[in-house]
């Protein structure tokens, strides 16, 4: 009788793990990297991007605070680069929310947007600047608080 007992006990712990684990999966909070097939077919493109940016000499820093997000361009000179299209897209590690913006100029190399909802954690984001032909794309890890 004592073995009987625990093998149904462990069947039926096992039914509720798996009930529990259905439940949490479909909860709506995906956290898979979009598009990840994609880039990974495309990461030789990624490549020749990143090699493309290094060779034109530009930076970027970006800082998100709150629904804001910021960022300042300077090329190999340390001079601001404007007149340039901004935009930034990518996503938080833990909502799977996906940032997609295109910022305006505020001051001497200076871009800015205003997200829909505050940023707030982890988020992995890809800034891509072009200005009459050349093309900068630079990957960003950065924590909003």
């Amino acid at each position: 009788m004592k073995w009987t007992i625990a093998i149904l006990g462990l069947l039926a712990g096992n039914v509720i793990a798996m009930v529990v684990l259905m439940a949490v999966a479909h909860s709506g909070a995906s956290e898979v990297i979009p598009n990840y097939y994609d880039r990974a077919a495309h990461y030789d493109n990624e490549i020749d991007d990143a090699a493309r940016s290094r060779t034109l000499g530009w930076h970027a820093d970006v800082s998100l605070e709150g629904a804001v997000i910021a960022v300042v361009v300077r090329d190999r000179a340390g001079l601001a680069v404007d007149g340039a299209s901004v935009r930034v897209t990518g996503y938080s590690r833990a909502h799977g929310q996906p940032i997609d913006a295109a910022l305006v100029l505020v001051s001497d190399g200076a871009y800015r947007a205003v997200l829909r909802s505050p940023a707030v954690g982890v988020h992995d984001l890809t800034v891509v600047i072009e200005r009459a032909g050349s093309r900068f794309t630079s990957p960003f890890s950065i924590e909003a608080r």
